[in-house]
């Protein structure tokens, strides 16, 4: 039980990591506040949870926009009394170059994946400064370390994430710790569309040859939100099967150099 008592607030908590991370960490302990534009998904995350005796209910919030996190965070703070554990953890996402991607498309990416962590480390982190801390853990991407083609929003969304992860650690310490989760080829909603062949490219780009699950990065965030990473801040965790650490020789490079 190594949240036991504590209270979480999850955002994109209706399906993927989010869900995972809801129910894990209800699992261990925590009280958990399931946010998430889609309330019928957030809906049954809580249920879920509820039907393993835990404690949690949601809340719907676009956390793309100030007002809606802040009664997101008041919501939470009127039905626990405190916060000690924030997870950012919604995405957008659109495919484009910079010069396919339209201004509205951009704007939203960036809402969504960068200015709301903004926003909700606005609202959360003064009270959880006021009590006696906390942990804000921030879903980032390998995007955030490495380039990949067509990602142009979402990857400089991703860049800008591990910047203010670094920001937030300084301006908040010793009283809250602020880490990042950089999660590889993981399978959610946001995969969509994808064929079982994608789905096996993406696979073979990978050195442990599988898809990310999002309960491979609920167990990141457990270790982020729970005191075995109690001398961490400013950080961040690579849990992407091994994609970002090698280059990957094309077939018939490979072919030639064997001839």
């Amino acid at each position: 039980m190594l949240l036991q008592d504590k209270v979480a607030l999850i955002t994109g908590a209706a399906s993927g990591i989010g869900r995972a991370t809801a129910q894990l960490f209800s699992s261990q302990g925590a009280k958990v506040a399931v946010a998430d534009i889609d309330d019928s998904g957030a809906a049954e995350t809580v249920r879920n949870i509820r039907r393993s005796s835990g404690e949690a209910f949601s809340i719907q919030a676009d956390v793309g926009r100030m007002d809606s996190v802040e009664a997101m965070v008041g919501s939470a703070l009127d039905r626990y009394g405190r916060l000690d554990i924030v997870h950012s953890n919604a995405a957008a996402y659109v495919l484009g170059t910079a010069s396919e991607t339209s201004e509205a498309d951009w704007d939203r990416t960036l809402d969504v994946c960068l200015k709301a962590t903004w926003m909700i480390a606005r609202c959360a982190l003064p009270p959880m400064v006021a009590q006696d801390g906390g942990t804000f853990i921030i879903t980032g991407s390998v995007h955030s370390i490495r380039g990949y083609s067509l990602h142009a929003a979402y990857q400089a969304s991703k860049g800008g994430l591990l910047a203010l992860t670094r920001s937030l650690a300084a301006d908040y310490a010793p009283s809250v710790r602020v880490n990042a989760i950089l999660p590889g080829a993981v399978e959610t909603g946001l995969w969509k569309g994808l064929s079982p062949a994608d789905r096996l490219k993406i696979k073979q780009m990978c050195p442990l040859r599988r898809n990310g699950q999002p309960e491979d990065i609920a167990q990141a965030a457990l270790f982020l939100a729970s005191d075995m990473s109690a001398y961490m801040t400013g950080s961040y965790l690579v849990v992407d099967g091994g994609l970002s650490s090698i280059i990957e020789m094309p077939e018939w490079l490979w072919s030639r150099l064997k001839s």
